[in-house]
């Protein structure tokens, strides 16, 4: 929709949802649906503007914003949006970190992991549910930020990133059984 880079998509079931980032005009806090596959439409605004964030979806209508950060590691936050057609809320906030990877688990919601802060890269695994409560995961075994995260067949996935603040790179990937 606009020259951007570090913002956050997820599909969530009907449209590709894209929000925040870095642009031209500093750190955004549009959001934007993929409408057709061939039409970027506005769907509203993060409730603060933020980058390195992360984004995922229920697949059936719900999107979640989580974390992310103002510039540099340290304006990293804890937000947390919701986002269903074009209404935006705020949710319960979270741990704040930027640099960060999300998934969704059913039956406990939108999962944000790791993270960097100025002196270290994080372990946690914090979620949110639809109804806002919140729930630990197990920790993962390597601090990690600017990583990927995915859930296939019950299992999370949380690969490669950095294990220290800055430029730095691993090849791990962890997995964590949902149905445990």
């Amino acid at each position: 929709p606009a020259p951007r880079g570090a913002g956050a998509l997820a599909h969530d079931g009907d449209r590709f949802v894209y929000a925040g980032g870095v642009g031209p005009d500093g750190v955004a806090d549009e959001i934007y649906a993929l409408v057709d596959l061939d039409q970027w439409e506005p769907s509203g605004a993060l409730t603060r503007p933020r980058e390195h964030l992360a984004a995922t979806s229920d697949g059936s209508g719900t999107t979640w914003f989580l974390g992310g950060r103002q510039g540099g590691l340290e304006t990293n936050l804890g937000d947390v949006d919701v986002v269903v057609a074009d209404d935006v809320r705020a949710s319960t906030p979270l741990s704040p970190r930027g640099g960060v990877a999300a998934f969704f688990a059913p039956g406990i919601g939108a999962c944000l992991t790791g993270g960097e802060a100025p002196t270290r890269a994080f372990t946690i695994v914090e979620c949110v549910s639809a109804d806002d409560r919140q729930t630990a995961l197990p920790r993962m075994a390597q601090p990690r930020h600017g990583h990927g995260a995915a859930v296939v067949d019950g299992v999370a996935y949380v690969l490669l990133g950095g294990s220290v603040p800055g430029l730095d790179v691993t090849s791990t990937v962890e997995m964590l059984d949902l149905d445990d």
